[in-house]
């Protein structure tokens, strides 16, 4: 029995589409959010490195663990500013925290005062060069994003990330 090229188009579309609808394909860069009275904020899975390399006005750093048997964590994260006309945000290491699926909290670190510079070539679009740390005045509708750096015990699962400036809020990973 042969089969049009229409029906065969349809069978296509139509597998993909119950992938798509029943979880089989997944975006594995989702960002999860949760809001509060004044902001909003959104924070992607955790990503877990031995080691991070950024750029910064040309000059390359790394930021390696300073404990043995721990990695970096890298969570990109925004924080929007929805309902109140000026917020002053103090983005430091109680401004966030990442806990893990055990109930253990980590708080961020601040990159520049870890980093070294190196040779070491910088990935491609510098992806973790954007930190989010120090002080900000967010006004209504716009936001800040960036990275938070932690150093975490290798093999850690990631149950939430949460944000404790201006107000207390909990993003937490499915």
């Amino acid at each position: 029995m042969k089969m049009s090229l229409f029906t065969k188009c349809f069978v296509l579309v139509l597998i993909l589409a119950l992938g798509i609808a029943t979880g089989c394909i997944r975006n594995p860069d989702k960002e999860f959010g949760s809001r509060g009275q004044y902001l909003s904020i959104g924070a992607y899975r955790p990503q877990v490195l031995d080691q991070v390399v950024y750029t910064l006005q040309g000059q390359n750093y790394v930021i390696t663990p300073q404990q043995e048997g721990t990695v970096i964590a890298v969570v990109r994260a925004r924080a929007v500013n929805r309902n109140s006309t000026q917020v002053t945000l103090s983005v430091d290491e109680d401004a966030a925290a990442l806990t893990t699926v055990g109930g253990a909290a980590f708080k961020p670190f601040e990159a520049a005062a870890r980093a070294v510079e190196t040779s070491e070539p910088g990935p491609k679009d510098n992806p973790y060069g954007s930190h989010i740390w120090g002080q900000f005045q967010l006004i209504q509708n716009f936001e800040i994003a960036g990275w938070f750096f932690f150093e975490v015990p290798e093999k850690s699962k990631f149950f939430s990330f949460s944000w404790d400036d201006v107000e207390f809020i909990r993003v937490l990973y499915s």
